[in-house]
């Protein structure tokens, strides 16, 4: 027992029993957690660790087709490879994160531009010119600003907030996420910013991808593949690519896809629980508005991914349901011609109204009114300049001896003019009446442009009964210097838009902005246009050297008409004029007034819009998917505003057009007979001060369908005038509502319920006199004269107009068949119709146009003045044929001088439609 006792008491003193005893402890540790992991919660870790790598995601539909009436196709899908990205790695902290997935996205833009693609960027602010600017502005800026910001609502917005600017956007986003912005390019740092905010708001699912490119090339796909150790979430997918047929011609009914924005996602999930942050969605137009018909159903697809979010393994797949194909009732090859035949009326009236002189007025000796309004040729040369035909950015880069001639011109004009402004703001002010034309428009633009514009000077602040402000808005004896030092002490100026310092001084605060102006107009495009503008009216430049830089800079082709230009075999009055005619350079590209048309063309049997043309429009194919960045600044900085819908959006006076509402209502509620007279002195002196007739001698007698033939104002003024007078006391709140009604009822006051977005029309609700001629505060669109003239063309029921003509399955098996609704019937006698009907019919042969139309129709013309030193607004409105009408029609040639231009392309669209021609 010693023996076994003393063993045990040595082995105890041995240095290695605490190395057994620590082996055993760490045994009964690992074997304890192995028990854990395997025995206690081994199915628990087992299927926690699935669904880290296993993944269910959806699986987008094809989108349904557009077609025409007539089965053309006008919109289909094209599968193509894309550049996606998701936020799905894992990362130690929120700066690794934040820098590998903005070093992957500028490294994936460096191979997308590298390799001659192009990527997508929706994002509302740009860079121009320097700075970043937004794209929106009004409710649509605060609607941004609360998505960006990431706030429930506008109100929720900080005042800070709501006015930062887009760099100040831009600085607070780039600290947000981590983006170093001298690291990457500006378009760069907004592509980053736009991908982050995307993923932000999907943090709840951090697999959905994004996508970064779409119709990526061959090249660009290998590069990726090749590069993607480095591109973290970076993938390649193919997917399908919407692509429009003859765009040009309908993208104002179509509209675009894109990818959804936070607003539209909220209402589309509202219809439709599947849409999600990443989705493809109509953007406007017949893809917009039947979303939920062309959006199909998606399918899902569950995916093994590995730790940077690459798919390794698809474990099941369920097929997504193609979208319906939508039927239109236009008819394309319609579209396509009206198109032609608006471009090519503008034509016409600009080369009739173009001057090789400097004159833009004559007038008339006896009254002062003006006569006439040209089309100077010094205003095309600068238009070429204003709407970027010729670019100012290339003038400056000096390629060519006459662009360097044109630029050092320019400097020396720039100098000259930065000194005369130097001392208006500061040694030697001057009144602001008693400036040269050219320097007022300097100044105003300083103070219109420059610091009204862009919020520094403030007018929610501004008492408009100040007399200082008075006297300079009426443009007397107060100058800029003046009105800004007044302004800084009334605080209508906000300083800390431009500045963070604080001044105590009057001088010093005022100095500020001085410097603040003079640091913006050095690199202000818009105001060097304005030296540009002057310099061709001055003479500084020729416009021989303005047209040949549409060659040097590449937007016209030919050297026998460079080497014409340079050695002055041809002038430059000439080669425009033949530019024009030849629609070498078109109306739009010009953006002269006129510049713009539309025409909206109806069934008056059913309410089937046939023909809804607007001049000019744009690809949008190159808005669809990946927008062309460049292509989407170009449109937003034309003139000539081809984003804008002018048949639905596009609203003035209706002119003469409204005189049939006006003898419908008339007659009506027997404020005449279809025997009344009125003779018309060419003098209303009822009221004063007293209208006039557009015939000043006066028509003589006239009967409501003379009236509508002759468009006699004297004899609308009267109906005008006796509807007031009906309650025995002038009334022209009374009167104008009684108009509004039967407007109404028309269909001409109210929304004509077409499937695209159309504004709001509005009845005159002031002065009777002038409502009844189509004057006073009337405002409406081509649209809702083509359905006023529907509604009177078959004599009293007003349809809701309507785009769709059916809807059928992708195998084309018939869904719905859709037809107009009708809004109202009139109930006014026939013979009240007739009456009308044949007034309109007179009128046709009052315009050797119309009367040269082998057909029987009916028509009345508007003329609506908007700005008494800017052509008028032309219009019509028709049906035919006269006894059993197929169509009725409007046309609007905004701008366009007369009805007569209107009724030049009435009775182009009538050969075209009826095969007369």
């Amino acid at each position: 027992m010693r023996e076994i006792f003393d063993y045990c008491l040595s082995l105890l003193k041995s240095r290695l029993v605490p190395l057994v005893l620590v082996f055993v402890v760490l045994a009964s540790v690992l074997v304890s957690r192995l028990f854990s992991l395997q025995i206690i919660n081994g199915e628990s870790y087992a299927t926690n660790l699935t669904e880290s790598i296993k993944k269910t995601t959806s699986v987008a539909a094809t989108r349904g087709r557009i077609f025409d009436k007539n089965g053309v196709l006008l919109a289909y899908n094209e599968l193509a490879f894309a550049v996606k990205i998701s936020d799905s790695g894992t990362y130690k902290d929120n700066d690794i994160k934040n820098a590998t997935i903005n070093n992957a996205i500028n490294k994936t833009l460096n191979i997308i531009e590298e390799k001659g693609d192009k990527y997508s960027n929706d994002f509302q602010i740009t860079y121009e010119n320097g700075s970043y600017q937004y794209t929106v502005s009004g409710n649509s800026l605060l609607r941004f600003q609360r998505d960006t910001y990431g706030t429930q609502t506008i109100a929720q917005l900080s005042d800070e907030q709501k006015n930062s600017s887009a760099s100040q956007m831009i600085d607070s986003l780039c600290s947000r996420y981590g983006i170093n912005q001298q690291e990457y390019t500006p378009e760069h740092v907004l592509e980053i910013i736009n991908l982050r905010l995307l993923m932000s708001a999907n943090s709840y699912n951090r697999y959905i991808s994004f996508t970064i490119a779409n119709e990526v090339s061959d090249q660009t796909v290998a590069a990726i593949l090749e590069n993607s150790d480095e591109l973290a979430g970076v993938t390649v997918e193919q997917q399908y690519i919407r692509k429009y047929v003859d765009s040009v011609y309908c993208s104002q009914i179509l509209g675009y896809t894109g990818t959804v924005s936070t607003t539209e996602l909220a209402t589309l999930k509202e219809q439709n629980s599947s849409y999600e942050n990443n989705d493809v969605v109509g953007k406007a137009g017949i893809e917009q508005s039947m979303e939920q018909e062309l959006s199909g159903e998606k399918g899902s697809k569950t995916v093994y991914v590995d730790t940077v979010g690459r798919i390794t393994e698809v474990l099941d797949e369920t097929d997504p349901k193609a979208g319906n194909d939508v039927y239109l009732t236009i008819d394309i090859e319609l579209q396509k011609k009206i198109y032609n035949a608006i471009e090519d009326e503008l034509v016409s009236i600009i080369s009739s109204n173009l001057t090789s002189g400097t004159t833009k007025y004559t007038y008339n000796a006896s009254t002062g009114d003006i006569n006439n309004i040209y089309i100077t040729i010094p205003e095309v040369y600068f238009a070429l300049i204003d709407n970027n035909l010729v670019s100012t950015s290339k003038i400056a880069q000096g390629n060519t001896e006459n662009e360097r001639d044109v630029y050092a011109a320019f400097q020396s004009k720039k100098e000259q003019i930065f000194d005369l402004l130097r001392s208006e703001l500061t040694s030697s002010p001057t009144a602001y009446g008693q400036l040269s034309e050219e320097e007022q428009a300097y100044i105003w633009y300083i103070y219109k442009d420059l610091l009204k514009a862009n919020g520094i000077f403030n007018s929610n602040n501004v008492d408009t009964n100040d007399s200082v402000y008075k006297d300079w808005t009426n443009g007397n004896s107060t100058s800029l210097e003046q009105l800004l030092r007044y302004s800084i002490t009334k605080n209508w100026i906000n300083m800390s838009d431009f500045t963070s310092e604080q001044y105590t001084s009057l001088d010093e605060a005022y100095n500020e902005l001085v410097n603040y102006i003079f640091d913006v107009l050095e690199t202000d495009a818009d105001f060097h246009k304005k030296l540009y503008k002057y310099m061709i009216e001055n003479g500084n430049i020729s416009g021989r050297q303005v047209c040949m830089m549409l060659f040097e800079q590449g937007f016209l082709q030919g050297d026998d008409d460079y080497q014409a230009l340079s050695s002055g075999r041809i002038s430059a009055y000439d080669f425009m004029s033949s530019c024009i005619s030849s629609k070498r350079i078109t109306p739009a590209q010009l953006a002269l007034q006129p510049c713009s048309g539309s025409c909206v063309i109806t069934d008056p049997n059913n309410g089937n819009v046939l023909a809804l043309v607007s001049y000019p429009s744009y690809d949008n194919n190159r808005m669809s998917g990946t927008i062309d960045a460049d292509y989407y600044k170009q449109l937003n900085n034309d003139k000539s505003n081809p984003l804008y819908n002018w048949a639905t959006q596009a609203q003035n006076a209706p002119g003469s057009t409204y005189k049939v509402c006006t003898s419908i209502m008339a007659l009506d509620m027997g404020i005449i007979n279809s025997s009344t007279s009125f003779y018309c002195s060419g003098t209303f002196d009822k009221i004063t001060p007293s209208p006039r007739c557009w015939v000043r001698s006066g028509h003589g007698t006239e009967t409501v369908t003379t009236a509508i033939r002759d468009s006699c104002n004297l004899f609308f003024y009267n109906v005008g005038y006796n509807l007031a007078l009906s309650n025995g006391l002038f009334d022209n709140t009374y009167a104008t509502s009684v108009m509004q009604k039967y407007a109404e009822e028309l269909g001409l006051a109210t929304m004509s319920g077409i499937e695209i977005a159309e504004k709001a029309p509005s009845a005159s609700n002031i002065d009777a006199v002038y409502s009844a001629i189509g004057q006073g505060n009337h405002a409406y669109s081509t649209l809702n004269l083509a359905r006023y003239v529907t509604t009177v063309a078959n004599s009293g029921t007003c349809y809701n107009l309507t785009l769709i003509d059916k809807i059928t399955d992708n195998n084309g098996n018939l869904i719905r068949d859709n037809s107009a609704e009708v809004a109202n019937v009139m109930n006014i006698s026939q013979s009240i119709w007739d009456t009308v009907h044949y007034g309109m019919n007179l009128v046709v042969n009052t315009y050797s146009a119309l009367s040269k139309v082998n057909l029987n129709f009916a028509a009345k013309s508007g003329t609506a003045q908007e700005n008494k030193k800017e052509p008028d607004h032309a219009m019509m409105i028709s049906y035919a044929p006269y006894d059993n009408p197929q169509i009725a029609m409007a046309v609007s040639i905004p701008n366009g001088y007369s009805g007569s231009q209107a009724s030049e392309l009435t009775a182009k669209v009538l050969n075209l439609y009826f095969g007369l021609e």
